[in-house]
This record gives structure tokens, sequence and C-alpha cells, in this order.
């Protein structure tokens, strides 16, 4: 089938499923609801909640069989999904790594306070979250969590923006954007090269380097796969946490799953033969080797008496990079990362809490990932307003009371990106171009209704222009734009 062909059949099943599923009463549009066990829980939560929030690396919203048919199957993302909600229309606030991190753990805007572009993989001189800006752990450690990171920083590798100096007790990880899985010597390991690998895979060093502790020290270990040693570093976290039942936790957990390089044990890519593409078939297999650590960490919850009074939250932090060839090319929301398609900034995005919320099934109210940090201090301490300085909303509330007409507004100068109901704004200043979309209708961004509701962009660019216009300069360097073509789609790209 051609490409196009394939890009309006998504269309169409976008546009029918609520209705084929039996969700058109909720609201919900975009893929089959999650099997449910049938059994609403009544919000009974006592005391603070346990936190547990997966944050994922560049995995695509269409990539999570959550939302329907895949060929990457994701059954224990599904649980989190099947105990609570997923948002069909959850959004990042950037389509870049670093940016989109820095908005989930201060609930902020990052370019409100200069963090507007990526970190370099050897670091930026000076680059990092400003240390006058509190994290969720800063917020959660006042109230008495005890608070753990493990995986992916990229939050700057000076020793000022150093974890255990940002709220948290505990760290293992890295401090880049990227670093090897494990060595590719090691036996049962496949490495694919793709199309665009940048440089040879070798041992890890510098900010690539695995580091853990108060001070950062060495923790490089190529004796297993790097997926699996974040998976049991949480665990072991959970575990320890679990005994001491009078204080409760914050596990934040960064796999660097399933970006590049190209890494996976052999027992996960056999698993996946009838993919016929070593490329494709590599990435699905790295994500089902992280779905089975999200299926560890929801079984220790349970083992340990712990599922039904911990939030759990599961997203990716921006979408599939298109240059390496293994992103859904027959999605809309396949690839994007870097751009303001919908494939850069929708994202997988659940929400559970067995003790706080009922089953929701499939949401499509707009959320973002600035409403992690609301969501959570307000299921922490209810009693206490939000800080005035968060831009999110509860999601538990969202949920429960669907806002279909939110404002949100992106971007990266010189791009940026608005949505309000069914139409989003896409504009360039430096093209000098703008396009009005209906997402729903139009979930590939192929039709400009900026001719037949001129009223909808101005009221957009309007919005934009005020983000734009309110924001300071720059903390560090923008490092490229360029022109490229996502899925068939032209547009320009921000790293």
């Amino acid at each position: 089938m051609p490409r196009r062909s394939r890009r309006l059949l998504f269309a169409a099943i976008l546009a029918t499923s609520a209705l084929s599923f039996g969700l058109a009463g909720s609201g919900a549009t975009g893929a089959a609801a999650p099997r449910s066990s049938g059994r609403a829980i009544a919000p009974v939560a006592k005391g603070k909640p346990n936190i547990v929030v997966i944050l994922v690396d560049d995995l695509d919203w269409a990539d999570v069989s959550t939302y329907g048919r895949s060929d990457a199957p994701t059954p224990n993302i599904d649980r989190i999904a099947r105990s609570g909600v997923a948002f069909s229309d959850g959004y990042v606030a950037a389509s870049v790594c670093a940016v989109s991190r820095a908005a989930l753990l201060t609930g902020r805007m990052p370019q409100r306070f200069g963090f507007t572009y990526n970190i370099n993989d050897e670091g930026d001189p000076g680059a990092g979250l400003p240390v006058d800006q509190k994290t969720i752990a800063d917020r959660l450690r006042l109230r008495g969590y005890r608070t753990a990171a493990f995986g992916k920083w990229h939050l700057g590798a000076e020793p000022q923006f150093y974890p255990t100096r940002r709220g948290f007790d505990e760290f293992f990880g890295f401090l880049a954007g990227e670093t090897n899985y494990v060595d590719p010597a090691t036996p049962g390991i496949v490495t694919t090269p793709t199309k665009a690998d940048k440089y040879p895979i070798g041992p890890r060093s510098g900010n690539h380097a695995m580091v853990e502790g108060p001070d950062a020290s060495p923790a490089d270990d190529f004796s297993g796969y790097l997926t699996d040693q974040i998976t049991g570093r949480a665990v072991d976290f959970i575990s320890r946490a679990s005994a001491e039942r009078s204080r409760p936790f914050f596990a934040y957990v960064a796999y660097n799953a399933p970006h590049w390089p190209l890494q996976v044990p052999r027992a996960w890519y056999d698993r996946f033969a009838h993919i016929k593409d070593p490329v494709r078939r590599t990435y699905v297999a790295m994500i089902a080797a992280m779905d089975d650590g999200v299926g560890k960490i929801l079984d220790t919850l349970e083992r340990r008496g712990l599922r039904d009074d911990t939030m759990v939250v599961f997203l990716s932090d921006n979408g599939c990079p298109h240059r390496f060839g293994f992103c859904n090319p027959d999605h809309p929301f396949g690839a994007g990362k870097f751009t303001y398609l919908e494939g850069g900034t929708r994202v997988p995005f659940m929400l559970s809490w067995p003790a706080g919320m009922k089953i929701r099934g499939i949401s499509a109210s707009p959320v973002s990932s600035l409403d992690i940090a609301a969501t959570i201090l307000r299921a922490a301490d209810p009693e206490q307003p939000l800080p005035r300085e968060l831009e999110g909303r509860d999601l538990v509330a969202t949920a429960r009371r669907p806002q279909p007409n939110r404002l949100l507004v992106w971007g990266q100068e010189p791009v940026y990106a608005a949505r309000q109901g069914d139409r989003k704004l896409w504009l360039s200043r430096d093209w000098n171009q703008s396009h009005l979309y209906d997402v729903k209708r139009d979930p590939a961004e192929t039709r400009d209704l900026s001719g037949s509701d001129p009223v909808g962009a101005q009221r957009l660019g309007t919005a934009i222009e005020r983000f734009r216009t309110s924001l300071p300069a720059p903390l560090w360097k923008l490092h490229t734009t360029r022109k490229v073509t996502v899925n068939g789609r032209e547009t320009e790209m921000v790293y």
C-alpha cells in the first residue's frame, strides 16, 4: 500500500476507533481501550502515596500496544493503562530529550528559565537545570519522601547539576544524552548498525560513563544489559524502601531504551524473527526488553503490597528520531523527534493510582508532562496549595473531568506550535510560514486550513507570540536547524 494511502487509512482508524470500542460517550478517540478487569476501584487513598515515574527515551506513540495494534507488544505498559488511564492526546513540553526532562522534573516550561535547547553529549559549558529551579524530588523530600533516580540524567554534567544535589537521595546512571547498553563484544548481544550511526560503538567514557552515589563514583559495569541494570536498581530501591512503611518513596526510573545505539540481548531479538528489517527488529526487541523491566517494577510493587497506594506514571520524553530508520513509517505519530509535528511531542502517556482514582480507560483530553509535578504534589499533600510557579494541572482531576479545549503551546526558537481543541498551528519564524491543522481529522498534518479558518489561525498565532515574547534569552546557544522529511512531511528540525 502506498505511504500516503497508509496515512489516510490511519486517519480513518483514528476517527472511528472510539465508536468501535464503545468509547464515544467518554470522548476518547484514537485507539482501542485497554482491556479492563471490570473493577472500578473507588478512591480510598490515605496518607502520602508512593510515586514511581517511568520515563523512556524516544519511544513513539504508535509503538505502544495500549493504543491499538502494533508490532511492538507492550503488555506491561498496558497493565498501567488497564488499572488507570491512558491519554491518547498526551504531550511533552519539547521534542528533544534534555528540554523535555527539565519540564517533567520542574513542572515548568524550561524556556521560561532559559533552558531552551538540548545539551551536547559532552556538555555545553554551564548547561544544565538551573540550581534555582526546584525539582519534584526537592519538593517531595521536604514532604518526607525518600527519593532516587536511575538511568539517564541529561540535565547537566557539572557537579552543581548532579542528581543528588537536585533532591535525589540516590542515583545510578549516566549524565549524557546517550550511552552504550553493553560492551558490543559481550556474548549474546546483538548490535545493529543503522543508516545514520554517528560513530563506532566503543567503551563508555566521560559523560557517557555509568556513575553512582553522592559524588559520581565510577559504576561502569559492562557485565549486564543496561536496561536490566536500571530495572534491578529500581526494584532494589523499592524493596528497601518498602521496609520503611512510615516513609513514602519517589522513584524516577529513566530508561534510555529504545534510544540509539541499537543493542539488545539475542534472546529478545530472536522473539521477533517475523520482522525482516534487522534495524526495526532490534528496535522492537529493545522496546520489549524495556517493557519487561516495567513489568518487574509492577510485580515488585504488587509483591510488597504497595501497588494500590503507589502512583505510577509512564511516558516517553519525545517521539522517535526518523533519521536512524527504525521508527514506525506507517503511522502519523511514528516519528518526529526534534520537530513540532505531532510525532515529536505526542507520546504514550499513562497514569495509574488504584487507591486514588477510578479506572478511566482511554481519555482524549489533551494533557502535558507539565502536569506530572502538579499531580504528584496534589496527591502527596492535598491540603497544601500547589506552588504558584507550576504550570500543570492535576491529571487525576483531568481524567475525571476532561478538558478538551485546553490550550497548549510549545516552541524552541525559531519553531513553535500551539493546540486548542482540534486545531493546531505550526509556525516557523525563519521560514516565515505557518500552517493550521485539524489534528483529529488530519493526524498526519497534511492539509493547511489557514485559508478556511483565519480566525483560528490568528487565535493560536497570538498565543504563540504571547509565549515567545515572554521568554528570556537562552542560557546556551542553538545548535542547529535544518529542513527534514518525516514520514513524507517536510518540516523544520530544531536541535
